[in-house]
């Protein structure tokens, strides 16, 4: 009773220091959040019948790479799947907060070098690397040697004695820094047993690149390899800050798919925090060149997290770590939690709109690099009476310059993203992606342990197929009600960095945790009619380095909505060189 009353007395505590005026005082609702092992996001639960990637995810999601196929394999490189639309489990996430070996071994890691680095580091060739250290060696040993000839105490005092000496003592202030952090990031990536062989101490190489951007994806920051700031600060955070955050996203995609949110405050001025934490960097949601939507919604799924935490007593990693011990060992599977009561719009067949701005569009004749001030956007909006809120605004691509096959040889061709009125009627669940004879072989493959393999994953279904874990189908309706699919969709993708900076063959890309978020909240209030499977008898053989046939029997499971959901794609900032 005592425990009760405490965790009242905290989430009563909470919501009266929480800012925001009337919203304090609002009504609240009973929701059920499931807990278990076997949650799906909505859009993969078992209905009638189930999508077959259901599976393969509920494998992922419990670190069971080996029962996931060819995707287990991938997941064993990739390992942290959140930013692709697979949340670990709470047992997973138990794990971690329980790992005190890898939290001690964190902890010993001296972070100074790291936190002071001014400048971003990127990868760099092995000679590079190499000479580096090497010139820092021979550098030091230089100095040294000087400095006990003219018998001075240490470098700090042997600087100031000439402008050589200055300029070399800080050289070698500045290789010894750049390496120090490298080594204490290799050390990090240790501790997480992400780094693979043919290491070089203290180089930047693509072995270690390749491990930061496992490290990224576990920090929710889009992964490039590069240690910029924000990389740097997730390293330099406690891990055990790191794995309780991580248990706040799993929470928050539990609660918003219970609670059937998608107001994430993207589309307003500011995202929420959860507990006073940040979740996800902004590179994930700000999209570069639009002002907050007039009238958008606020961070629903954010306060109802952070609700939902407090009554669960999750107020920190060691509360959460307590909490998820006695879960266990209650074999506890679901909470009634109370959480703030959604708005007045949200039923069960809500009218909902979706608009595509595809930012900067540069008319060139031929390929060239353009700076884009403003991105392309997908925004979802909700008719509240005579008035359309904006529900969430998030970062996406549209069609730009791509390789493809022209009478036998490789060339570069615009690929459009057609401006006008869609409709979304089919949502489709493990999508396939049919590639056509004009995707060059080479982009079908890929090296594996010396030796060219087909990417199987692209064509799906896989949470790195070229339309990620679901896609929402963009139809044309002509004059006389017929539809027509120009092979446009909204999905998520394998290709996560293309978000913030590149360009597809059309389609607009979502990076996978806010695809899967929108299919399921198009799911919670909106009519959806379950067509299972959709068959399909597709063939292709690739030939490079080797051949590699393509046999795809299913395009992925289909919902009908009904009725489709309107889109209009705006014509964007046309630029005419």
């Amino acid at each position: 009773m005592r425990a009760v009353l405490l965790r009242f007395f905290i989430l009563a505590i909470a919501q009266m220091l929480r800012p925001g005026g009337a919203s304090d005082d609002r009504e609240r609702v009973t929701v059920t959040i499931d807990l278990g092992d076997d949650w799906t996001p909505r859009v993969l639960a078992p209905g009638s019948t189930a999508p077959a990637y259901r599976t393969t995810y509920l494998a992922l999601a419990q670190e069971r790479f080996d029962d996931a196929g060819s995707d287990g394999e991938l997941a064993k490189l990739d390992r942290y799947l959140e930013l692709f639309g697979i949340a670990p489990t709470l047992s997973v996430i138990r794990a971690r907060l329980g790992d005190d070996t890898r939290h001690a071994c964190h902890a010993a890691v001296d972070d100074r070098a790291l936190a002071r680095l001014a400048t971003p580091i990127a990868v760099e060739s092995r000679e590079a690397g190499r000479e580096r250290i090497a010139q820092a060696r021979v550098l030091r040993t230089m100095l040294d040697t000087d400095r006990r000839l003219r018998k001075v105490a240490d470098l700090e005092a042997l600087a100031p004695t000439s402008r050589y000496y200055a300029r070399a003592v800080a050289r070698l202030a500045a290789l010894e820094a750049r390496i120090a952090a490298v080594r204490a990031v290799q050390a990090h990536l240790a501790c997480d047993h992400l780094l693979g062989d043919r290491l070089i101490d203290g180089a930047y190489t693509w072995q270690t690149g390749y491990a930061v951007r496992s490290f990224q994806r576990g920090a929710m920051i889009v992964p490039t390899g590069t240690l910029d700031r924000a990389t740097i600060e997730a390293f330099i955070l406690d891990s055990r800050e790191r794995d309780f955050r991580a248990a706040l996203r799993v929470l928050r995609e539990r609660v918003a798919d219970a609670a059937g949110l998608l107001e994430d405050g993207t589309a307003g001025a500011r995202v929420g925090t959860v507990l006073g934490r940040t979740l996800e960097p902004e590179q994930t949601w700000r999209v570069r060149g639009h002002d907050p939507l007039p009238g958008a919604a606020p961070d629903l799924i954010s306060e109802a997290t952070e609700a939902a935490a407090l009554a669960l007593g999750w107020n920190d990693a060691e509360s959460t770590r307590i909490a998820l011990d006695a879960l266990a060992a209650s074999n506890t599977r679901v909470a009634r939690v109370a959480l703030p009561r959604p708005p007045a719009y949200h039923t069960a067949t809500m009218q909902l709109a979706i608009e595509i701005d595809r930012g900067d569009v540069w008319l060139d004749s031929t390929p060239r690099a353009r700076k884009v001030e403003r991105r392309p956007a997908v925004i979802i909006y909700a008719q509240d009476g005579g008035r359309q809120v904006p529900l969430a605004r998030w970062p996406t691509t549209i069609g730009g310059w791509q390789r493809e096959v022209v009478d036998g040889d490789i060339e570069k061709r615009w690929k459009e993203s057609p401006a006008g009125p869609r409709i979304w009627r089919d949502l489709v669940v493990g999508p396939s992606w049919l590639p056509p004879d004009s995707t060059p072989d080479r982009e079908l493959v890929r090296s594996e342990n010396g030796k060219y393999v087909l990417a199987r994953e692209l064509m799906g279904p896989s949470y790195r197929a070229a339309f990620g874990m679901v896609a929402f189908i963009h139809f044309l309706v002509d004059s006389d009600g017929n539809y027509q699919d120009e092979g446009i969709r909204t999905h998520g993708t394998g290709s996560l960095r293309s978000i913030a900076t590149g360009v597809s063959h059309g389609c607009h890309r979502l990076l996978g945790f806010q695809a899967v978020r929108l299919a399921d909240f198009v799911l919670a209030h909106h009519t959806a009619i379950r067509r299972g499977e959709t068959k399909t008898d597709f063939q292709r053989v690739v030939q490079y380095h080797g051949q590699f046939p393509i046999v795809i029997d299913s395009q992925g499971y289909r919902f009908e909505l009904d009725p489709p959901i309107p889109v209009e794609v705006l014509p964007g900032r046309v630029h005419v060189p």
